[in-house]
């Protein structure tokens, strides 16, 4: 019997095999990490070129559109102050160029029908703007036309009276001195920029003409005939249907048309604005949208990666640390900065380099600074005049509104101060419009250096015409600041050889002030600051008038 003991056989291992296994396996993983990272960076880089390719040229599409707006309305505030209808025609074809290039640039940056529609009644309004500054420029041509025929009008009646006798001109002098009456009524018609004004100048100069048709009487029939033909050809000067009383009150009747046009314009330009603006945040919207996106991207093949072998991972998480600190990191922090500047705070990070992230970086930065100084700029040119610096008439109605309720709830006296430069239009006249500018820059320079309380307001209410709203100011206040107004103006001494009231130019303040305890509205003091106005006027004008309620 064979008592040999069996020898199990062992089953023999190829390491070369378990090598190759193994380095096929890790080869697999390395091919599956590369198409990932391959295919993760493609992805990326889709992405990059959406946000370079449309979103980049979206922003600077949108800076385009904000400075041509911007253009639009310092034009459309040009063309409702032209002096002339040379200016009026230059600015209106600009304005025809800067409407071409809004629609050419919404052509481009796909807007809405609605911003369409709004470009559309833009132009409308521009255009019928236009044409009532034509028509208030052309009777002001005839208004001074017609002023400047009853100048030579006087002329040929002084001429007239120069080759009588001693004896005759004696005659003739109340008649003469009645008719020299009603033509110096006549040259302040073209001062009067209030409707009512001019029709109570108008009651005068009737009435001045009733007293030199009384004095003509007196004369000899052959003197009385030439003094007749001269009456009713300056009676046709003066009040027939074109003559200068009725085309001036067309003048003025025309000009507040186009006043409220010109308002009316330049709030459509404004809604443009923020039309543009909306437009302008749904696009950096789509950049945050794709960064989010970018992210999410990264975290899921982040975590693909992080399957992989021992082996391939040790190699997979250098790349992915180095992907992380250039790519991930950079994109948080971009998208921070962008939250931070969405909600208008300064950015934490400062993201550097000259790849596509640091270049979004600085474009979404030139973007928000861009879009942030042109809403600076727009609400600036919103509440300031644009000649003076001072507040304009918008910012004063709102600062007026607040200042009564304030009034009424703390139960203290308010007042309101309308200034108005005696003779400016003569001043304009003789010195020039870019004088009279360089006087109204001083004017208002004056003003705000004598109301300097940081609870009180200059501003410019149109023209030649300011307001001051003094609160907690009473009548005894009033009339301190007012006398202070007029020994400024005076100090100061600004050369005005034409004004009525002094050699200098000089101011008339009408002052309405209510006590503690009234509840008088803004049309209220509004009104009884004009009739002071008036009644400062009155009196001599460089004075004061106070009005209490």
């Amino acid at each position: 019997m064979n008592n040999m003991t069996a020898v199990p056989v062992r089953r023999r291992y190829s390491i070369t095999m378990m090598l190759t296994l193994t380095s096929l396996l890790v080869l697999l993983l390395f091919i599956a990490m590369a198409a990932l990272v391959q295919n993760r960076l493609g992805s990326f880089q889709h992405l990059l070129q959406n946000i370079t390719g449309s979103a980049i040229p979206a922003v600077v599409q949108s800076s385009r559109v904000y400075s041509q707006i911007n253009q639009l309305l310092f034009l459309t505030e040009g063309l409702s102050r032209a002096p002339s209808q040379a200016v009026r025609h230059n600015l209106y074809q600009d304005i025809q160029l800067n409407l071409q290039g809004l629609q050419n640039l919404t052509k481009t940056w796909q807007t809405g029908l609605y911003q369409n529609a709004q470009l559309v009644a833009l132009t409308e309004e521009i255009d019928n703007l236009n044409q009532l500054m034509s028509q208030r420029l052309e009777l002001q041509t005839k208004v001074q036309s017609r002023q400047q025929q009853i100048y030579q009008l006087y002329e040929q009646v002084q001429l007239h009276t120069s080759k009588l006798t001693l004896a005759d001109e004696q005659r003739h002098s109340l008649w003469l001195l009645e008719f020299a009456g009603v033509v110096a009524l006549s040259g302040k018609a073209g001062g009067s920029n209030r409707i009512m004004q001019l029709r109570q100048l108008q009651q005068q100069i009737e009435q001045q003409m009733l007293r030199q048709r009384q004095a003509r009487v007196a004369l000899p029939e052959n003197y009385a005939l030439l003094a007749e033909k001269s009456d009713l050809k300056l009676r046709s000067l003066l009040l027939e249907t074109d003559g200068l009383f009725p085309l001036r009150e067309q003048q003025l009747s025309i000009g507040g048309r186009a006043t409220g046009r010109g308002n009316f314009v330049r709030n459509l330009v404004l809604d443009y604005a923020r039309l543009a603006e909306n437009s302008a945040y749904d696009i950096s919207g789509t950049v945050l949208a794709d960064a989010a996106q970018i992210q999410q991207q990264l975290q899921q093949d982040n975590r693909q990666i992080l399957s992989g072998a021992l082996l391939v991972i040790l190699f997979l998480l250098v790349a992915i640390a180095l992907i992380h600190r250039r790519v991930v990191r950079r994109l948080e922090q971009l998208n921070h900065n962008v939250l931070l500047q969405v909600q208008g705070k300064p950015t934490a990070f400062q993201i550097e380099g000259h790849d596509e992230i640091a270049a979004i970086a600085r474009s979404f930065a030139y973007f928000a600074s861009t879009v942030a100084t042109q809403q600076q700029e727009l609400q600036q040119l919103s509440y300031t005049d644009s000649l003076t610096g001072l507040a304009n008439r918008r910012a004063f109605e709102l600062q007026f509104t607040q200042a009564l309720v304030q009034s009424q709830r703390q139960q203290w006296p308010l007042t309101l101060l309308m200034i108005d430069v005696d003779c400016f239009k003569a001043y304009n006249d003789h010195y020039g419009h870019q004088a009279g500018d360089d006087t109204l820059l001083r004017i208002a320079q004056l003003l705000q250096q004598g109301i300097n309380r940081g609870s009180d307001l200059v501003a410019r209410y149109g023209g030649e015409e300011f307001v001051a709203i003094l609160p907690d100011t009473n009548a005894t206040g009033a009339a301190a600041i007012a006398a202070q107004l007029l020994q400024l103006f005076r100090q100061a001494a600004l050369p005005h050889q034409y004004n009525l009231a002094g050699d200098y130019v000089s101011i008339s303040i009408g002052i309405c002030c209510i006590n503690a305890a009234s509840t008088a509205d803004y049309d209220t003091m509004l009104r009884r600051a004009d009739n002071a106005l008036y009644q400062a006027k009155a009196n001599g004008r460089n004075g004061f008038y106070i009005s209490e309620i």
